[in-house]
């Protein structure tokens, strides 16, 4: 999961040769000219993404802040675990309609290729531990024979199980995942299990949409280590005038606010910016 923020780029379509090379995709598919549109702001995201709703709205903001329109496309999703094929629809897309594409996890060692680079984080959102029970104050207050419920295939899960291998065996948990965010819900609310580890924004959503959770509440999950999904928004690396506005746009968004507020609309917990306080 995880998502960027995006900025400006100057007047009239221009033919002049791509300098974005193919790892894989055929260059028939690959449009061979810049677009270069003095007052829009093509951003992309991912139809399926958690938190996508949210990211437009950042999107919006920049835009805006940098005297831009805003214009979306959607796409993507529908990938299995693995990733197989984002990268080559992703390339396509940034070279032939977008000129951000937002809600991409900022990290070190990023896997992505050479021809694209990300923005600074506009927000960092952490994984929480949500329970019913009223008697847990923190994990270790849940008795090892409770089992718990991750969130298939993402961050906090993977945290979680290297934590947990790492205890010894009679204080380690017994671990469900899930890849319906519904039914662990349901699962945690009926006692089935003694708590769920998930993406706060994806909380967030469900206290909105299900009754259930409603009835959870987030309490500490250390010793397991703090878990934070910073986004921000990936581009072409080439277009390097592009990606300075859109860093400039996204410190000034989190210094005068903007990003905070957004943040308290969808109900979500975290830091705007980077939560290393690196700007």
């Amino acid at each position: 999961m995880i998502k960027w923020l995006i900025a400006a780029m100057l007047s009239l379509a221009v033919g002049t040769s791509a300098l974005a090379q193919s790892y894989g995709v055929p260059s028939e598919l690959l449009k061979n000219t810049r677009r270069l549109e003095g007052d829009t702001l093509h951003v992309c995201s991912d139809a399926s993404g958690k938190i996508r709703d949210f990211d437009h709205r950042v999107a919006s903001a920049i835009a805006e802040m940098l005297f831009l329109k805003a214009e979306f496309h959607e796409g993507f999703g529908g990938y299995p675990t693995s990733g197989d094929g984002f990268l080559d629809e992703l390339q396509i897309a940034m070279t032939n309609t977008c000129d951000i594409m937002m809600g991409m996890t900022v990290q070190e060692n990023s896997p992505f290729p050479e021809w694209a680079v990300l923005s600074r984080p506009y927000v960092s959102l952490p994984y929480v531990l949500a329970v019913k029970d009223e008697e847990y104050t923190r994990l270790r207050d849940i008795p090892v024979s409770r089992k718990l419920g991750t969130a298939l295939s993402s961050m906090g899960e993977r945290v979680f199980i290297t934590w947990n291998q790492q205890q010894p065996k009679e204080r380690r948990y017994t671990r469900l995942p899930y890849a319906d965010m519904d039914l662990m819900t349901k699962r945690v609310a009926d006692g089935s299990i003694g708590g769920m580890i998930v993406w706060q924004p994806v909380l967030a959503a469900l206290r909105k949409n299900n009754p259930e959770a409603a009835q959870l509440r987030t309490i500490p999950m250390d010793p397991v280590p703090e878990t934070v999904t910073r986004v921000g928004v990936l581009m072409k690396a080439r277009d390097t005038f592009l990606r300075s506005q859109i860093d400039e746009a996204i410190d000034a968004l989190v210094a005068d606010g903007s990003i905070a507020e957004i943040m308290d609309e969808f109900g979500y917990e975290g830091v705007p910016g980077d939560a290393r306080g690196v700007q």
